[in-house]
């Protein structure tokens, strides 16, 4: 985005935009809170040694922590906050009796807004009754940052981690470019998908996360024999359990298709191979009643440039094979989808649609916002984030994740130390999420029983 501003001033980004127009149907602000929480044993550190760290990793290891909105329109910036106080983004909360910790910290993410006037960020710390444990929640709007930044800025407070200085970054290289590759792409990820849920009328009016831990030795066995990543194997479970959980959604096989044909001695590419002859038999074409298009967030920079400051993702289109009734096709689909070829694509894209000056992507986005959050909800989103080391070793981690305007649910795949963690949210409208969360488990073992057999 280009623009007139202060030297110490950030212009947003084509994804800074795109957040602002759709978060525009938002039932409540909170719902483009996105957090990620540490359970850890013990009482809760003190409020001022709290807010002290947190002073010395903004000053030291985080200056983007300290940017607030301004502007409007066009001349809408990101900029050092001339007041910036820790204490005003530090909030204590109890974790109360009868509630799961992991809604009990998406209840307190919902419970207090951000302030547009301030950095769009706080640190949230939920302590037990009994002081046996605390949870600390880095949480922040979407507006302010996507998902590595996120994560990114979390190390910082809770770890060593340090960001680049805000402007340093830079998310696209080269001249920008026609971008209708990526415009079709977004166009393509918000249209309306099959209904891959049964809706219920009534239901909790709040939201309502579900978490997950699987075994990461069974990810690790099953990319030895396929040569998948866990993040592909993570969509193929999502795939599975959407087909099992919602079976009259998809189509039924065809004559002689069984569940498991596909032999793993064939290896990625052979399996791959199959994906092929699947677009012949008609399932790899188009968006048919057994094909669920979802958005997978590809990084424009890596995380050593991330200045964790606004959002620096592009979008790749994956097509979950929902009605291939053969696990390891699945695999094969989603792998052939999501080839380091394929990323590279959607990211240079992505850098075309983020050279398009502010002139011309705000209104372009306006005139495609009715899109985002038309009618009810319906999309689904998956997603994969990264985590660093030295969070995953201080106790539980898992994510909590927003909800925009036509998203019905959202799943985020976070790989940490000897797991890897699902974490789910969805509409007050989808029948029995609960469920469709429950059975990854057991499509992460019959995948892993093909696999090695």
């Amino acid at each position: 985005m280009n623009g007139e501003f202060e030297d110490d001033a950030v212009p947003l980004t084509f994804g800074d935009h795109y957040v602002i127009r759709a978060g525009a149907g938002a039932v409540c602000d909170s719902r483009l809170h996105n957090g990620v929480a540490v359970r850890r044993p013990g009482p809760a550190p003190d409020p001022g040694s709290l807010c002290g760290m947190v002073a010395e990793a903004v000053r030291v290891r985080a200056p983007a922590l300290a940017y607030r909105l301004a502007g409007k329109g066009l001349r809408m910036r990101w900029e050092p906050d001339p007041g910036f106080d820790p204490a005003h983004h530090v909030e204590f909360h109890r974790l109360p009796a009868g509630v799961g910790v992991h809604q009990a910290v998406m209840d307190a993410m919902r419970m207090r807004p951000l302030s547009r006037e301030r950095p769009l960020w706080s640190l949230m710390v939920l302590q037990g009754n009994d002081g046996a444990e605390h949870v600390l929640c880095y949480r922040s709007h979407h507006l302010f940052q996507d998902g590595m930044g996120l994560v990114m800025a979390t190390r910082a407070l809770l770890g060593t981690g340090t960001l680049a200085a805000p402007g340093t970054g830079g998310a696209y290289l080269g001249p920008p470019g026609p971008a209708r590759r990526a415009l079709g792409d977004l166009r393509r990820m918000v249209s309306a998908p099959p209904r891959w849920f049964t809706a219920r009328p009534g239901g909790p009016p709040d939201l309502r996360l579900q978490v997950v831990h699987l075994e990461r030795a069974l990810f690790h066995d099953i990319a030895r024999t396929t040569g998948a990543s866990i993040a592909q194997i993570g969509l193929t479970l999502v795939t599975g359990a959407l087909r099992a959980w919602n079976p009259s959604a998809w189509p039924a096989p065809d004559a002689g298709d069984r569940e498991g044909d596909a032999d793993p001695r064939l290896g990625a590419a052979g399996r791959a191979r199959g994906g092929e002859r699947d677009k012949r038999r008609g399932r790899g074409r188009g968006k048919g009643r057994g094909e669920l298009v979802v958005a997978l967030p590809v990084g424009l920079y890596g995380h050593r440039r991330h200045t964790g400051l606004g959002n620096h993702t592009a979008l790749l289109p994956v097509t979950l094979p929902c009605g291939e009734p053969a696990a390891l096709d699945r695999l094969a689909r989603i792998a052939e989808q999501t080839t380091i070829g394929r990323i590279g694509q959607a990211r240079q894209s992505g850098r075309e649609l983020y050279g398009l000056p502010a002139a011309l992507a705000v209104p372009l986005l306006r005139l495609m916002s009715p899109l985002f959050g038309k009618g009810s909800p319906r999309r689904l989103s998956v997603t994969t984030v990264p985590l660093p080391k030295e969070l995953g070793a201080q106790g539980e981690v898992f994510i909590v994740p927003g909800l925009v305007p036509g998203l019905a649910g959202i799943v985020v795949i976070l790989p940490v130390g000897e797991s890897v963690t699902f974490s789910g949210v969805f509409d007050p409208r989808v029948s029995r999420p609960e469920e469709l969360l429950g059975l990854l488990r057991r499509e992460l073992t019959q995948l892993h029983a093909l696999a090695t057999r």
